[in-house]
């Protein structure tokens, strides 16, 4: 929208100043009217030769800061793409170690509290063009900044009951109370990056549809993404998603396969 006030405005003067000068050039030429018409016509030529040239110009550039947007929000996505199977991955790794605290904590053992902050990055959005998924990138990314933040208050309320366990600061009765506090904390955390995990799934799905947007190339322009997501949107993202599974299963099953070939390589040395 700024960018169409913007040429509109150019219009607008670039009209209002051809009109001045043409206005400008019949005053003179009315009243010099014994002025050589060669060099009025030259003149005249002279002007207008380079008014357009500034057009052309002008009219070059915006062509050249559309297609250069529209490319950005492209590599943006590409981007996102890349960073929501990081999360995915990462998200996958925590909770088995989320769950291998929980089975240790009910058996009353130590831990050694580590866990790995999901990434995250606000400013990839900056260059999107599409406002739906500008909103549920941000929504993305503060859920993913709220988990964050509960790692570390967990692990800092875990760590501390632990210290004053080992310090006999509390009795093992309060050790066990906390503890028991501490578990049904993280095990709440492990079903919400499950949940959050299918989330991330979704969005990665979206994010593939709009990329696949690159492929529809306009001469001037380049690729034009679209702000909106279109009526079929949902039916598209939920057959993007059945693919998206498929993909994600099977890396998951070579995954095991070699965590199962190493395993037994090592039970025969």
């Amino acid at each position: 929208m700024n960018f169409l006030n913007n040429v509109l405005k150019f219009l607008f003067w670039g009209v209002f100043i051809f009109v001045i000068v043409l206005i400008v050039f019949l005053i003179f030429f009315n009243v010099v009217p014994n002025l050589n018409e060669d060099v009025i016509r030259s003149g005249i030529v002279a002007f207008f030769g380079a008014f357009f040239a500034f057009i052309f110009v002008k009219i070059s550039e915006w062509f050249s800061i559309i297609r250069k947007n529209n490319e950005n929000h492209f590599n943006g996505l590409v981007k996102i793409e890349r960073l929501i199977n990081r999360v995915i991955s990462r998200l996958e790794k925590n909770i088995l170690i989320f769950q291998d605290y929980v089975e240790a904590l009910n058996s009353m053992n130590m831990i050694t509290w580590s866990s790995h902050p999901v990434p995250f990055c606000n400013e990839l959005a900056d260059d999107l063009k599409n406002i739906d998924f500008i909103n549920e990138y941000f929504s993305f990314s503060l859920d993913i900044e709220t988990l964050n933040n509960d790692f570390v208050t967990i692990g800092t309320m875990y760590d501390e009951v632990k210290g004053l366990f080992i310090n006999k600061t509390i009795k093992p009765e309060t050790y066990k109370n906390n503890v028991s506090f501490c578990v049904n904390k993280i095990e709440g955390i492990v079903e919400f990056m499950k949940t959050y995990q299918e989330n991330a799934i979704k969005l990665l799905a979206k994010t593939r549809l709009l990329s696949k947007e690159r492929k529809n190339i306009t001469f001037l322009f380049g690729a034009f993404p679209k702000k909106h997501y279109i009526k079929k949107f949902d039916e598209e993202v939920e057959e993007e998603l059945k693919v998206l599974k498929e993909e994600i299963e099977e890396v998951r099953k070579k995954s095991q396969e070699e965590i199962n070939r190493i395993k037994g390589d090592s039970k025969l040395n």
